[in-house]
């Protein structure tokens, strides 16, 4: 079943755009600031746009994992909240500050308490089809965001052409991609990852959270200049058997190749393998949509070499009853 979620994402991406094509908002306010407010899969996205956003937004975008809103938030603060099921505790809690906060709201589910909540509290929403693991539906997400930021004129309206050409893309490469998925799942195996990226950190949290939940497994991430200023130094004492994996663009600063290269040293005197995961596609969009890709095609192999369902996350299931109870 995730092999069918992994192989469909080119198109969703389709799918997402004619979704965001037929939603439009209004806000009554300026907005003065944007916060993100979703956890896990549902909030991955969010990352994503923000990040997307950086180079060209004129207010500033925040993306909060916290059951509270910040205390800056009023009638000129846009909160996005993103919560695949409708359900998650903590994006709801903040739905709450957003109202007693005056706040304007947009919520993104495929249904659940968030779509009933936006409705009798009069709150514009986006419903993304169901029946996903919320990690599988990515592409909906993010979209949909990107399509609120360009209503609101923050980003450059080219975002959709180059949705569409992950799309295309993601499409003719998808043999390819999983044969060398195939390949780098058998390098991971009975490893411990350490990732970094020297572009997007959002790449990276997304390869750490599909080998979590995905592969079963624990690995780090870390971003490229940041680790030069204190984990370059942890790399002298090594205890078990890592492998490192790092992603590369056409868009990563030279400075930061200079100082990736020096870590490079580093990693190959320790006799650790280097497993370096290089973008295709000529824009930034369709760049890391072929490494999201990649990287769920990795944890799904991964996750085949060590017998384990990709699907299940009992456990967050048993922490969610907890919770409950």
């Amino acid at each position: 079943m995730m092999n069918e979620y992994i192989a469909n994402f080119p198109t969703q991406l389709t799918e997402a755009l004619h979704l965001a094509n037929k939603f439009s908002f209004n806000p009554h306010n300026d907005i003065q600031n944007i916060v993100i407010s979703g956890m896990g899969g549902s909030g991955i996205g969010g990352t994503f746009a923000q990040e997307y956003a950086f180079s060209f937004s004129s207010i500033p975008i925040f993306i909060n994992k916290s059951y509270h809103l910040p205390n800056f938030i009023n009638e000129h603060s846009l909160v996005i909240a993103s919560s695949y099921s409708g359900n998650t505790e903590e994006t709801l809690n903040c739905f709450h500050d957003a109202v007693e906060k005056h706040a304007q709201m947009i919520g993104i589910t495929s249904g659940g308490k968030l779509e009933k909540y936006c409705q009798q509290h009069h709150y514009p929403f986006i419903i993304i089809p169901d029946g996903f693991p919320p990690r599988t539906a990515l592409g909906y997400s993010l979209v949909q965001i990107l399509n609120i930021f360009s209503l609101l004129n923050l980003i450059p309206s080219e975002w959709k052409k180059e949705i569409q050409v992950s799309a295309d893309l993601l499409t003719k490469e998808q043999n390819n991609i999983r044969t060398l998925a195939r390949e780098i799942a058998k390098q991971l195996f009975n490893t411990f990852p350490i990732i970094y990226s020297l572009h997007s950190e959002a790449i990276a949290i997304r390869l750490r959270q599909q080998l979590n939940e995905n592969s079963k497994i624990l690995c780090s991430h870390h971003m490229i200049p940041e680790m030069n200023h204190n984990e370059l130094v942890g790399w002298r004492l090594l205890h078990s058997k890592h492998t490192v994996l790092c992603f590369l663009t056409d868009f990563d600063l030279d400075q930061n190749r200079r100082r990736y290269a020096f870590c490079k040293q580093i990693f190959i005197q320790h006799q650790i393998p280097v497993i370096e995961l290089k973008a295709k596609g000529g824009n930034i969009l369709p760049q890391w949509m072929y490494l999201i890709h990649l990287s769920d095609w990795i944890s799904y192999e991964l996750a085949l070499l060590n017998h384990a369902d990709p699907v299940e996350v009992k456990v967050i299931d048993q922490l969610k009853q907890t919770l409950n109870n």
